[in-house]
């Protein structure tokens, strides 16, 4: 009897180390799965980072060539300033610019504006298309918000 008892207690000791093993493997799994999230978002606000630093750095561009009458008029859809539009390798990311500009004339004054409309889009690992824009209306000499 006594033999049967102590083969018994063998038995459920295994069990207990197995359950203890499984206990200490599933934090260690959530761990993993909240590393990799925290790694994910801190790519994405990377890229997102990026990409504003890009638009303002095109929309500042913009901005300038309102001082020249030569610069302002050939500013139109993808065409004005030194960065161009396409496919732009910015902060080891890659990323699409273009912007789109309408022209409109105030009747108050009879001048002409430009509304420009940045586009930056981009594509993440897990293969999300992204895009931000922003708009900026430009008038010969005077930035107009």
């Amino acid at each position: 009897m006594r033999l049967s008892g102590h083969a018994l207690q063998q038995g459920s000791t295994l069990f207990e180390v197995m359950i203890c093993l499984f206990m200490l493997i599933l934090p260690i799994f959530g761990m993993t799965a909240l590393k990799l999230t925290q790694a994910h978002i801190v790519l994405q606000q990377s890229q997102y980072k990026s990409a504003w630093a890009l638009m303002e750095y095109k929309q500042n561009e913009l901005r300038y060539l309102t001082d020249s009458i030569d610069e302002f008029n050939a500013l139109s859809s993808n065409s004005g300033g030194g960065l161009v539009a396409g496919n732009i390798d910015y902060d080891q990311y890659q990323f699409n610019l273009t912007w789109q500009v309408t022209e409109t004339t105030t009747k108050a004054t009879s001048s002409l504006l430009k509304e420009v409309i940045v586009k930056i889009s981009w594509v993440e690992r897990n293969d999300i298309s992204r895009t931000i824009s922003d708009m900026t209306t430009l008038n010969r000499n005077v930035i107009v918000r």
